[in-house]
């Protein structure tokens, strides 16, 4: 029975496993490297998070608010964002949108940054149809633009072009397909959008 019980090398030790980085993680990363530049360059910013489940129930996560500074709290309440829920894009943009048109700079700017299509358990008749979902983000889009602030939208979503097209002002949105080159691309979108790129 003990036959080559000795003649085998040992079981090696098992490596520690890396932590899988996930989309959300790499978000959250790259806002908070963006928070970080839009302070040091002296322009303010906010930093929420959303989820739906329903419209009775639509979350607005207060990560990093306009008077808010940055600090351990503001970092915390950042990595506590996780995904949740449905993605109810315009009502957060609507939300979003009103928070930013009360403060006194005269250049807005709305980056929104998702990792699908807008839908929700009660975003149109049927939950599978993406149309409604889809209206009603890029209604909330160009009421945004209309009321003076710029909007661009980044997604990790393979397909985002599909929809973003159509949801968003022409050269507005950003399809990304290299998800570590989000808080690079997100410098640049911001450096564009407020004219220092």
């Amino acid at each position: 029975l003990l036959y080559g019980a000795y003649d085998e090398d040992p079981e090696p030790e098992p490596r520690p496993r890396t932590p899988r980085r996930r989309v959300v993680d790499v978000e959250k990363d790259a806002l908070a490297l963006m928070a970080d530049a839009l302070a040091t360059l002296g322009d303010a910013c906010a930093v929420y998070g959303f989820s739906g489940n329903g419209r009775d129930d639509v979350e607005f996560h207060v990560a990093k608010d306009f008077a808010d500074p940055s600090s351990r709290s503001t970092w915390a309440a950042l990595a506590a964002i996780e995904p949740r829920g449905s993605t109810r894009m315009g009502a957060a943009i609507r939300h979003a949108a009103a928070k930013l048109a009360r403060q006194p700079e005269s250049l807005r700017l709305l980056v929104v940054v998702s990792d699908g299509y807008p839908q929700d358990t009660d975003y149109g008749p049927d939950r599978l149809d993406e149309e409604y979902g889809i209206q009603d983000t890029a209604r909330a889009l160009r009421d945004v633009e209309a009321a003076g602030t710029r909007t661009f939208c980044v997604t990790v979503d393979p397909a985002g072009h599909d929809y973003l097209r159509r949801m968003c002002p022409p050269r507005r949105y950003l399809v990304i397909d290299d998800v570590p080159a989000l808080p690079a691309e997100l410098a640049r979108v911001y450096a564009t959008l407020a004219g220092r790129g």
